[in-house]
């Protein structure tokens, strides 16, 4: 989809009326699809209130820095949990990180994954879930057999793909690629560690009075 993999991650806050005149098509169709690839902090509350349905999949797996546990990671493991009995977490490591080179200051590998234990275990989500360390994009879906499903969000999609290509050249079955919905703060635009690292938004992704910090991705 052109809007999920080329326009969403180019400006991930583009309004109804700047997608129907991109696309030529009616503003209530434009708002039907961004209303599918994103969803606001009181929708994912409301989705995280909501108990888990039996799993289609075996094992699914997802990864990311989780530098601050925000409701796009949280969503990102609700997915995931939603499709599979067993969640394999990659978490990058502090060599990763450092070649990712993330604008801002990242924590640990100890200190983020002892995060994100808590916010599983005050989840209930623990006993599901496992932690693994993440030294490059592709991390164990490129040779694990095991692994039936990847959870993505809209920027790292390509990543899936990519994964796919590799898998296909050794022998092992594609993965489905399930994109998460985008999570957008209170003024619209994405939730990210970035921006709560910079003071524009809160953990729930709230406006933080006063910031004059410019936003981009």
């Amino acid at each position: 989809m052109r809007v999920r993999d080329e326009i969403l991650p180019e400006k991930p806050d583009i309004t109804p009326e700047e997608l129907s005149k991109l696309l030529s098509i009616p503003v209530g169709e434009a708002l039907v699809i961004l209303d599918e690839l994103r969803i606001t902090v009181e929708e994912v509350e409301e989705e995280l209130s909501k108990p888990l349905p039996q799993p289609a999949y075996e094992h699914v797996a997802i990864g990311g820095t989780f530098n601050e546990i925000h409701y796009g990671h949280l969503m990102l493991i609700l997915m995931a949990l939603r499709l599979g009995r067993r969640v394999l977490i990659g978490v990058t490591t502090d060599e990763f990180v450092k070649k990712l080179g993330k604008e801002h200051e990242v924590r640990s590998y100890a200190e983020r994954v002892k995060g994100l234990r808590r916010e599983l275990e005050k989840r209930g989500w623990v006993e599901r879930c496992k932690i693994i360390p993440l030294s490059d994009p592709y991390g164990p879906t490129v040779e694990d057999p095991s692994i039936e499903v990847l959870v993505t969000s809209p920027f790292t999609h390509f990543r899936g793909v990519e994964i796919n290509e590799l898998r296909v050249k050794r022998g092992l079955k594609p993965l489905r690629i399930v994109v998460c919905p985008l999570v957008v703060a209170e003024d619209g635009k994405p939730l990210s560690s970035t921006r709560i690292a910079r003071g524009e938004i809160s953990l729930d992704g709230k406006s933080v009075k006063g910031s004059r910090h410019p936003d981009h991705q």
